[in-house]
């Protein structure tokens, strides 16, 4: 007699489902190597890796939607779920499948049986009631169990489609009629009725998406991706899409264009490569999250669509100059009407109680808005935006208790809009930003702010003591545009930018103190700066600038775990803002000559070839390169390297698909035709960018190339 088998014997058939997907095409089992399982080496098949991908195909005519929806209202299941507990108590759950497993055994061979007890029911089938299709009657029934286990009373016979009379359904509130759900549970083996579609038909039937347009402009939805004409004739449109995440809504390419947006548009966000940066803790999952809560059906708010379109604007717009596209070019436009769509939606009732959605949802809405609307070169809602998530973050986040990943969306809003500020001249008096600092004011929330609402400066004496004064953490978090100096252990910019925190704030004195000069020059009067003061902060600053430390090894602890390239990227970035933070601003402050800065701005240009040289895999285009890149080329005077500047961004375009570099080139040129009509000698970039390029209203800068954040 053989013994019983081994467990070795067991599991020697067993298949993976987490093998190479060559073995799990060819149903064998794999080892798992890596890079490549040696089942394909030994059989001379190239090993397909362990990526596994989710494809929504709809390209094939064929194809049809095939994931699952409630048949039930909450309401109705609600309803179900309550009579489940109430006939068939947890505690007493064991206890009635005994007494039913005991009636059974005590039942003849012969004898015709149908048993019941709350949920649970076995009856009898012979053979040739089975053949008839006949279904068995009714022989006996047992009483439910009560929490007080209470079995003497008897209850009467009940079959499994009586069972749906506990709890009737609403037709108003219903998808499905009451007709249609008990044709679901006829017997499996009659034929199914004409006038009652399967389930799984009706699902199936709703549409095809090969055809499907995307939604069109003026409907702003993502749930309008399948025509009418395809829905099944038997159930009307609109109950298929009851909710806003019905099959039609899930964009066919969504996968692919996260997948583009996380390999090649993130570059575009930060330089540093780890996966605790925000887009990796938080706007990339969030988009995930919002993928899948349309693939199950789930009622979605407008932030978290706006983020969503959002993100899928910025990666289709990138496909398309990427590859040339016009097909994607125009889906990209469609994500970003979608997102604006849903953008204005969310902001009307932002500040609402109780909130329509939580703060980071909101905030992380507004920073995608940002993003795209930089992204597809429009410069005035990129302003809108910026002032829109300052508004947000004053009234709504400084007060409260910071965790860690809102202090993340702090630090990239702060970050980008430091450089939006650096070449948005004279926008301090715009009307918008009047209008903003007015609703902030009377809010009587404009107290939990350490700076000022303005971008003035603060009246420090001694910079270089000011600088190592350290800062507490009310200060440190509530400083939102970094008007005081000071060291602030707990800043995040290192990590996520690779950029030192006293770097920001010397970028931020430096426009301060040129909205200062400004004002001196066009309204001289009491508030504004004396000259001696201007002189002084002005020389300190300049001191600073020039004597900026290299950061310690402590404030890039990530950086260990960075490849050697990645470092060499690093460094070289920071030694290009370095540079390109004196030429700012000795141009914005002493307005000196452009030949004395030449020096800086060919170690500009080596430092942005140095990180070109070192990975051309990736788009160094995050505003801690493309800042420095477009501050040092408008200053260029010697062609060689014009044409380095030049070459720069035109490979920027290729590799990212945006235009936006291409904007911001042809901006840079029209400078230097400018500069070579005159003499060169009193012609500069923030004169040219108030005369030669258009603004956003009267006294307003321009944001070039809708790339400069």
């Amino acid at each position: 007699m053989a013994g019983p088998l081994d467990r070795t014997e067991l599991n020697a058939h067993t298949r993976s489902f987490t093998g190479c997907a060559t073995c799990r095409s060819r149903h064998v089992k794999c080892d798992e190597g890596r890079p490549t399982c040696s089942m394909c080496a030994y059989l001379g098949l190239p090993c397909a890796g362990y990526q596994k991908d989710i494809f929504f195909d709809s390209r094939n005519p064929e194809a049809r939607i095939r994931f699952r929806r409630p048949l039930l209202t909450v309401e109705e299941r609600e309803r179900m779920s309550e009579w489940l507990v109430s006939t068939a108590p947890p505690k007493s759950t064991l206890q009635i499948l005994s007494r039913i497993d005991e009636e059974c055994e005590n039942s003849g061979p012969s004898e015709q049986m149908q048993l019941s007890v709350g949920p649970f029911g076995v009856f009898k089938v012979h053979q040739d009631q089975n053949a008839q299709g006949g279904m068995p009657c009714d022989s006996d029934s047992l009483p439910p169990v009560e929490d007080s286990e209470d079995t003497s009373t008897c209850s009467p016979p009940q079959d499994v489609v009586h069972m749906m009379d506990s709890f009737p359904i609403s037709t108003g509130s219903s998808q499905w009629s009451p007709g249609f759900l008990q044709s679901l549970l006829r017997n499996p083996d009659q034929d199914p009725s004409p006038t009652s579609p399967d389930l799984l038909d009706l699902i199936m039937d709703q549409g095809h998406l090969d055809d499907a347009p995307l939604a069109a402009p003026q409907e702003h939805q993502l749930t309008s991706f399948i025509p009418d004409s395809h829905c099944n004739p038997l159930i009307s449109p609109i109950s298929l899409t009851s909710s806003p995440s019905a099959t039609g809504s899930i964009p066919q390419d969504a996968v692919f264009l996260l997948k583009h947006y996380s390999s090649t548009v993130i570059s575009l966000m930060t330089s540093v490569r780890h996966k605790k940066t925000p887009w990796h803790v938080l706007f990339i999952p969030h988009a995930k999250d919002c993928l899948a809560a349309l693939a199950l059906g789930e009622d979605l708010n407008h932030a978290s669509l706006c983020a969503f379109s959002g993100t899928l604007a910025i990666s289709a717009l990138s496909l398309g100059g990427v590859s040339g596209s016009q097909s994607w070019h125009e889906q990209g436009r469609t994500y970003l009407r979608q997102a604006q769509h849903h953008a204005k939606l969310m902001l009307m009732n932002a500040y609402d109680i109780p909130k329509p959605a939580k703060y980071k949802s909101i905030l992380m809405a507004i920073l995608t808005m940002v993003q795209v609307s930089t992204f597809s070169g429009n410069r005035d809602q990129a302003e809108e935006y910026f002032l829109e998530a300052e508004k947000f973050i004053r009234l709504k986040g400084l007060r409260r208790k910071k965790s860690r990943k809102v202090r993340l969306l702090h630090h990239c809003y702060v970050f980008e809009r430091m450089f939006h500020e650096s070449i948005f001249i004279r926008g301090a008096n715009s009307d918008q930003r009047q209008h903003v600092r007015l609703a902030i004011e009377s809010s009587g929330l404009a107290r939990a702010s350490i700076d000022s609402l303005s971008f003035r400066l603060y009246k420090w004496k001694n910079l270089s003591q000011e600088m190592l004064r350290v800062r507490d953490r009310e200060e440190g978090e509530n400083d939102l545009h970094l008007e005081r100096p000071g060291l602030f252990s707990a800043s995040l910019y290192p990590e996520i930018f690779g950029i030192p925190e006293p770097w920001i704030l010397l970028l931020s004195l430096v426009i301060r103190l040129g909205t200062e000069k400004d004002t001196a020059e066009e309204n001289p009067g009491p508030n504004a700066l004396n000259l001696k003061d201007f002189i002084s902060r002005a020389k300190s600053l300049e001191d600073y600038i020039n004597k900026l430390w290299w950061p310690s090894q402590d404030t890039f602890a990530f950086a260990n775990n960075q490849s050697s390239v990645d470092r060499h990227i690093l460094e070289n970035m920071l030694e290009a803002l370095r540079h390109a933070l004196a030429i700012y601003f000795y141009r914005r402050i002493y307005d000196l000559n452009a030949s004395m800065l030449q020096e800086k701005v060919v170690s500009v240009r080596d430092c942005l070839l140095q990180c070109e040289y070192a990975d051309s895999s990736v788009v160094h285009g995050s505003a801690g390169f493309i800042w420095p890149a477009f501050i040092a080329a408008c200053e260029a005077e010697d062609p060689e390297v014009q044409e380095s500047f030049s070459t720069w961004f035109e490979v920027c375009t290729r590799r990212s698909g945006l235009l936006g570099f291409t904007q911001t080139l042809i901006s840079i040129k029209k400078i230097w035709q400018e500069k070579q009509a005159g003499d060169g000698s009193s012609t500069t970039w923030l004169d040219l960018m108030k005369k030669a390029l258009p603004v956003q209203q009267q006294g307003d800068s321009v944001e070039f190339g809708g790339c400069m954040r």
